[in-house]
């Protein structure tokens, strides 16, 4: 099965079981030359109607719209450090209290970060092998590169919030000494002789930049490198990036790029559902980037050609937005023509020839069930645990993209 970048997708199988609850089967519309009429499918209760997602709006979502588009800002370790092919997490750090408990901000920073306003972050890590909760990171061989965007109100606070970060960081150990950053020398930065992992944090206009890297051995030059690396090509990412003013980020629209009005959604489409990044969120532009697939490597090809522009995920649907009609069929083919050797194809919705579907067993957990769709540009994954409930979700989501246009 497609395998992402980010944290969310692994969660969207969760919210299958949910997406049986409730919702209207309404099937409107019908087919033009050539297209199939979506009146015949089998949709279930599922909703077929595009969404209003300013029906939906909540007070919550305004900063995390916010760390969504940031989310587009970010570098990607794995461009800095080509090793770096594993996920670590990813997701927006909507409050203070979310961004002290991430790995590159010590939880000691949390009265840091209230005190200078802190607006919303974004977090991406990644690692040279696959993340193990059963051991600790430091305990392995792995190269781990963390990168924390912070955003604050106005390029001063942020100056201080840097320092300040960095200061509290460094007095949690007696043994921590400063590390110069070559080609930075606002760069805060520290270590411990003798152990493989850096800090360091940047500030760049209103956001800061903060790290943690993790060496294969406790080489302090290589450590530094890596930061003023990882500061290389970050800081041109910022310089096309701009804050959303601060009174304005509650109007930030829910769905830039129309794409989360067109996924398959549990209910009815003028329910209220609050932007969430992990289950209910657009991912515009470069942002959709997270969403893109390591493994296999073909499948990674076939976004790359089919220029993959915007996603959205709904819970246990992920959309993407194609450069054209071939380019989402093909992706298809692809994930169906590399599955792994844990999953095996299975029975399409009925009417929709090509649609493609699989199942999927990992260890003693419930088998998963996943089908793609494509309609004209668009493609899309459902999953979830019964068969029959996943094909009929397939089956919703393409004459829910049918009725959207």
């Amino acid at each position: 099965m497609v395998e992402h970048r980010t944290s969310v997708t692994a969660r969207l199988a969760l919210g299958a079981l949910a997406v049986l609850l409730v919702g209207c089967g309404t099937v409107e519309g019908a087919a033009t030359p050539g297209e199939i009429d979506v009146r015949s499918l089998d949709v279930g209760r599922y909703t077929t109607v595009p969404a209003d997602l300013e029906v939906g709006r909540k007070p919550t979502d305004g900063p995390v719209l916010e760390g969504l588009r940031m989310a587009g800002a970010v570098v990607f370790p794995h461009e800095v450090d080509p090793a770096l092919i594993h996920n670590w997490g990813t997701d927006v750090l909507d409050t203070p209290q979310r961004a002290s408990e991430t790995s590159a901000i010590s939880n000691v920073n949390l009265a840091v970060l209230e005190r200078h306003r802190m607006i919303v972050g974004f977090d991406v890590a990644e690692g040279s092998l696959a993340f193990d909760r059963a051991k600790p990171a430091i305990e392995t061989d792995a190269r781990i590169t963390r990168v924390v965007l912070l955003r604050f109100p106005g390029a001063k606070t942020a100056e201080e919030a840097a320092r300040e970060l960095e200061a509290t960081d460094f007095r949690v150990s007696p043994d921590n000494q400063p590390v110069p950053i070559p080609g930075y020398a606002a760069a805060h930065a520290h270590w411990r002789p003798g152990i493989k992992t850096i800090g360091a944090t940047f500030a760049h206009g209103e956001i800061v930049v903060s790290m943690f890297l993790q060496h294969s051995s406790p080489d302090i030059d290589a450590l530094a490198k890596r930061v003023a690396a990882v500061l290389d090509a970050q800081i041109p990412l910022l310089d096309k990036f701009t804050p959303t003013v601060p009174d304005r980020i509650a109007e930030l629209p829910r769905d830039p790029d129309g794409l989360l009005r067109r996924t398959l959604i549990p209910g009815p489409a003028d329910q209220r559902i609050a932007i969430s990044s992990r289950e209910f969120a657009a991912w515009p532009g470069r942002a959709g980037l997270h969403y893109r697939p390591v493994e296999p490597a073909e499948l990674g090809a076939a976004w790359d050609r089919g220029g993959v522009d915007s996603v959205a995920n709904s819970y246990s649907t992920t959309l993407f937005r194609f450069r054209d009609d071939a380019a989402a069929l093909a992706f298809g083919a692809t994930w169906h023509d590399t599955l792994s050797a844990a999953a095996h194809p299975v029975a399409a919705p009925e009417g929709l020839p090509q649609a493609r579907c699989a199942e999927r067993r990992a260890g003693s957990a419930p088998a998963l069930t996943r089908c793609y769709v494509s309609y004209r540009r668009y493609g899309a994954f459902v999953s979830g645990a019964e068969p029959g409930g996943v094909r009929q979700q397939a089956a919703a989501q393409y004459a829910l993209l049918a009725n959207a246009q």
